[in-house]
């Protein structure tokens, strides 16, 4: 029987070719099984956005109190006339009108006053002539009263009638000043330099004693009555400087020129008057708020630029020991030359944004900029 040894070695090398096959595919696959089973490598984190960090420092701010008043004259002058029963003719001023003391301010009727007055005129005139008609006749009984021409009682009744027309000189003399007061009173004047505030008198109307006809703020001086509860109050000293709140977002720097002695029962409020300056910007009745210094003490402090507002309460991003930062709600005081106070909430050591503070968020990595250097944009990415 003859065997087939060619047939049998073709098997055997297809079977060694299968096997080989086999064992590669084998290691493929746990080479694959391998690579899908190992663990990613880690990657350290990365800071998004360099900042420049600042710390609190300590700064002295002045202490005040807010208030709120009415603009008023310092000096308000009523004016009037004690003239009684005649009618103005000329009113000079309106209200606003700078005037000076002495002015004429409005002018009533005097024809009858004048006429009288020139009547007394007359009447003094000849009290004078009786006057001096009973002193001569006087001084020559007194001359020849030792020669026995003229009694006793001659001399005495001429004595008497000297006397007499002194007297009734003198009531006319008086009664000629009183006329001249009277017309003076037609005449309405200015008692002191300032400024018009009111007018009430018009042509036509008769004058009453005791009318007001103009009110005055007396040399235009103004000031402000700010309103403060007691316990602030008692704060505030004559001299104390204040600052007053303008419409266009300025203030004007005045003093305190009197703190009122009482307090109002009512509101429980006193009045602290401050002098403003002259050509400030207000009317009288007008309303005003401000502060007034009354103090100064150290406390911690913050650029304005590191501190936010977020639903109305003031933030910071306070950064840690490994660069995260947190944000941090702080409490805030008086502001003064770019500063904020900050009364709670921060630690006197502690780092805060500064620039960048307004594109970082909470828990983001930071590279904090050298204390030296300078970051050259906002939100600059690494």
């Amino acid at each position: 029987m003859k065997v087939d040894f060619t047939g049998k070695r073709r098997v055997i090398a297809i079977g060694l070719v299968a096997t080989a096959a086999a064992i590669a595919m084998g290691g493929t696959a746990a080479l694959f099984a391998q690579e899908r089973s190992a663990p990613p490598a880690h990657k350290a984190p990365v800071a998004s956005i360099t900042v420049e960090a600042v710390s609190p420092e300590s700064l002295s701010f002045a202490r005040v109190v807010a208030a709120t008043g009415t603009v008023a004259a310092r000096d308000e002058l009523v004016i009037g006339s004690d003239a009684s029963g005649v009618r103005l003719l000329e009113v000079l001023v309106e209200a606003g009108s700078a005037v000076h003391k002495g002015q004429l301010l409005a002018r009533a009727d005097d024809n009858q006053l004048q006429a009288q007055l020139a009547q007394q005129e007359a009447l003094v005139k000849s009290a004078q002539v009786e006057l001096e008609q009973a002193q001569a006749n006087l001084e020559r009984s007194e001359q020849l009263k030792d020669s026995g021409v003229y009694s006793v009682e001659q001399i005495q009744t001429r004595r008497t009638s000297a006397a007499a027309a002194a007297a009734k000189l003198e009531l006319a003399q008086a009664q000629r000043r009183e006329l001249q007061v009277r017309i003076g009173y037609t005449r309405v004047l200015a008692p002191a330099s300032g400024i018009t505030s009111r007018k009430s008198a018009t042509v036509g109307a008769v004058v009453q004693p005791g009318a007001e006809l103009f009110r005055m703020i007396k040399d235009g001086e103004l000031e402000w009555r700010a309103e403060l509860p007691s316990h602030s109050l008692a704060r505030v000293q004559p001299g104390a400087k204040a600052r007053i709140a303008l419409d266009d977002g300025r203030a004007i720097e005045a003093r305190v020129r009197l703190v009122a002695p009482t307090i109002d029962a009512v509101t429980r409020n006193g009045l602290v008057h401050v002098q403003l300056p002259a050509g400030a910007p207000f009317k009288a009745g007008g309303h005003a708020r401000g502060e007034i210094l009354v103090g100064s003490g150290e406390a911690l402090a913050l650029p304005e630029s590191s501190v936010f507002a977020r639903d109305g309460y003031p933030f910071v991003y306070v950064i840690g020991p490994d660069a995260v930062v947190r944000l941090t709600k702080i409490e805030t005081g008086a502001r003064q030359a770019g500063r904020v106070e900050v009364t709670a909430g921060l630690d006197a050591r502690a780092r805060v944004v500064g620039t960048g503070a307004g594109f970082v968020k909470d828990g983001e990595l930071v590279r904090v900029a050298p204390a030296n250097s300078r970051v050259a944009r906002l939100g600059e990415q690494s």
